[in-house]
């Protein structure tokens, strides 16, 4: 056929649309003019005019139903929408399949260049790592899930880039060798580790106080299984032992507590014990009394192994507030000798044990609270304790001299007792009749504070030396200076009044004055029957009353008037 011929089959073709089964007819041997190339090493099998129907139609170059009769596998993702080629953008083919160009030519045109294809449209976007993967790392015969449907489809399954899934494993090795279900619960597109995405608290085993500190590895340990001949070692995820405390962790306690260590413990810590379930009495030590109310870690220290904590004797946790003051007893001062558990107060030392001390009590001394005696006492270092014991028992040992030194000569003679009684210190037994003023008659009946009590530095106090012995010391003279005597005055001035001339201390009537003895006036007569007072009337003198007995008028016109004749003027 010459050059017209095939003008005029061109002219057909474009604008008649003669069926090419004619143009077939009509030319045989000008097929190869025909063709604008040879086709694809893929496409080769349709060379021929013959063939040409089968991917172009009349009204277009390339048909995308045609091309979908051969690409079924193509045909079955776009109708439900999966894939790069359900996107309509892609339904041409020819757009970027380019054919005729030769059987090496590589059938896929990708715009702007394959690395800046967006992957996106293939349903599947890459991410992280994943976007900095070359394409034929992923898009290879290895990774294809279904390879024997490609291959009878004769895909080159080191070409094509269907095959693939969204399944991690489709493309990477398991390493948990099917223990975990999805690998985007755990890892993230940016790197496998750290694990971000991964919530131990939807496990089987939420992790709560100290174990979220705990490295994975601590209970996920790597196991080996021969199985696989390559990466043998894996974390192991399933088929731990959880359920109880002790499936990881040793007993410390030696099953003393049994099993459930959540009976006293919390994940917060070990030392962290929960009071309110805790019975320490399965322990070496019953905490009973004060000891039920001690906070764990005043006991317990940081960093202290119960084991080796020492409590047999109180002084193992406490120390000896008493100074080693019962160190000598045959208990060694042991504390539960006078204390128990429930307090250190009230002591349970008895009075009938302290009858059998160094100073057996009696009479008030029995009433005196302990703390009276045994009061607190600071050594040079600032510490203090309660004394128990003391260098001798005398009363000056505890009790403060209120006499002074006064009485020295008695107490050292035989102490405090040679005066007072324990049954009360009001009553004393001193004998005064060893005084320079042994006590007579009413004497006896008066209280010693009437006598002995002066004021000292402002306060009342005691004297029992330096006191006056004669009576005008202690009495007011009632006669207000008419029987005394001369004394060293200036003058010769009466400055004393001996009141034993008359009175005795058993009363203060005047037993001792004889009127015919003392007086000037002698009584005899009637006058032995008439009353002091008739004679010796009270008078007045500075304003306070008085009984005037000399010197009085002793003549008897004085008392009598005129009717008994004046006896020339007689005075007492």
């Amino acid at each position: 056929m010459d050059g017209v011929q095939m003008g005029i089959l061109s002219i057909m073709i474009r604008r008649y649309f003669v069926p090419i089964s004619i143009l077939i007819l009509c030319a045989g041997s000008a097929s190869a003019q025909l063709s604008p190339g040879e086709l694809s090493r893929a496409h080769a099998h349709l060379e021929g005019l013959d063939n040409c129907s089968k991917c172009h139609g009349f009204e277009q170059q390339i048909s995308g139903e045609k091309c979908l009769a051969c690409h079924t596998f193509l045909g079955e993702r776009i109708k439900p929408g999966k894939g790069l080629h359900s996107n309509q953008e892609y339904r041409q083919c020819e757009l970027c399949h380019v054919e005729h160009q030769g059987r090496d030519f590589d059938l896929v045109f990708w715009k702007g260049g394959q690395e800046q294809f967006d992957h996106s449209k293939t349903g599947y976007a890459l991410e992280g790592k994943h976007a900095q993967t070359k394409c034929r790392d992923c898009h290879k015969w290895k990774n294809v899930v279904k390879p024997e449907r490609l291959l009878a489809l004769k895909k080159d399954l080191n070409h094509t880039f269907l095959g693939l899934n969204q399944n991690c494993l489709s493309c990477h090795n398991d390493e948990h060798r099917g223990q975990l279900a999805e690998c985007r619960n755990c890892h993230g597109f940016a790197a496998w580790k750290p694990v971000r995405e991964f919530d131990h608290n939807k496990t089987d085993f939420a992790l709560t106080g100290r174990h979220l500190g705990v490295e994975c590895d601590k209970c996920h340990l790597s196991v080996i299984d021969n199985k696989f001949e390559t990466n043998k070692e894996y974390v192991k995820f399933k088929g731990l032992t959880y359920k109880r405390c002790l499936d990881c962790h040793k007993d410390a306690h030696n099953n003393k507590f049994g099993q459930n260590c959540e009976g006293c413990h919390s994940t917060a810590g070990w030392q962290s014990v929960n009071r309110t379930d805790l019975d320490h009495g399965k322990t070496r030590f019953a905490l009973l009394g004060k000891h039920a109310a001690v906070a764990c870690d005043k006991c317990h220290l940081p960093g202290r192994s119960f084991k080796q904590m020492k409590f047999d004797f109180c002084q193992d946790c406490h120390s000896d507030y008493h100074n080693a003051q019962f160190a000598a007893r045959p208990s060694k001062g042991a504390c539960e000798e006078c204390h128990i558990v429930d307090g250190f107060t009230p002591a349970k030392f008895t009075i009938e044990q302290h009858q059998k001390t160094d100073y057996p009590l009696s009479g008030s001394h029995l009433a005196v609270p302990c703390i009276a005696c045994h009061q607190k006492t600071f050594l040079e270092s600032g510490a203090e304790f309660v004394r128990f014991t003391f260098d001798n028992p005398r009363c000056l040992t505890c009790h403060k001299d209120p006499h002074r030194g006064q009485v020295d000569k008695y107490v050292t003679k035989s102490g405090c007792e040679y005066c007072h009684l324990v049954e009360s210190w009001r009553k004393t037994s001193f004998d005064h009749a060893q005084a320079k003023l042994p006590l007579e008659g009413r004497h006896r009946e008066i209280s010693c504070r009437k006598c002995h009590e002066r004021e000292f530095d402002g306060k009342a106090s005691l004297q029992f030396v330096d006191l006056p012995l004669r009576c005008q010391g202690c009495h007011d003279d009632i006669h207000r200076g008419q029987f005394a005597q001369a004394g060293q005055s200036p003058a010769g001035a009466p400055t004393d009044t001996d009141c034993t001339r008359c009175h005795a201390p058993n009363s203060w009537k005047a037993e001792k004055f004889d009127h015919n003895r003392d007086s000037k006036f002698k009584l005899d007569g009637a006058h032995l029957k008439v009353a002091c007072r008739a004679c010796h009337k009270e008078a007045i003198l500075d304003g306070k009353p008085y009984i005037p007995f000399k010197p009085l008028d002793a003549a008897c016109s004085s008392c009598h008037g005129g009717k008994i004749p004046d006896d020339g003027g007689r005075k007492s």
